[in-house]
């Protein structure tokens, strides 16, 4: 999928129930500028409605002149917040997603204004340089930008 930058509109946060809170968890030295994107990872930010039916490790946050028009989140279904909102056992949730633990594994998800679209089990290392590529590759591979990404100095 490739979004022209310039005119992508801005996302309202509240339409997608795991979208990350922009203003928790930002890693200050983790802001690139892409293309005239502004690009800001953070770090297991609550979820902006406040539910919490999934635990995200890291997003990326891309803004163009302060308006929030993507996001790019690696999450994990919490199952115990799954199976009291479902009303289904744990036990069961777990079978489904072949856990003995309380998450499911890590998936990828993109935010637009109008899609959710997941990207698949997310594999990689989870070490900060990784986490930089991945996301950075992801939001210009989305907006079809060749510049290289530049870090922004707080």
């Amino acid at each position: 999928m490739f979004l022209d930058p310039t005119n992508q509109p801005m996302i309202d946060p509240l339409i997608w129930h795991t979208f990350p809170d922009e203003h928790d968890g930002i890693l200050a030295d983790e802001m690139w500028k892409c293309g005239n994107l502004t690009c800001i990872l953070l770090k297991d930010p609550k979820c902006r409605n406040g539910e919490e039916l999934v635990s995200i490790a890291y997003s990326m946050i891309v803004k163009r002149e302060g308006q929030v028009i993507l996001a790019v989140s690696l999450e994990r279904e919490d199952l115990r917040a799954l199976s009291y909102t479902l009303g289904v056992s744990l036990r069961e949730l777990q079978e489904e997603y072949q856990t003995k633990g309380y998450f499911s594994q890590t998936y990828a998800f993109l935010y637009t204004d109008e899609n959710r679209e997941s990207l698949g089990l997310y594999d990689g290392d989870m070490d900060i340089q990784s986490l930089r590529i991945f996301f950075l590759e992801t939001v210009c591979d989305t907006f079809d930008i060749l510049s290289e990404p530049v870090q922004i100095k707080g």
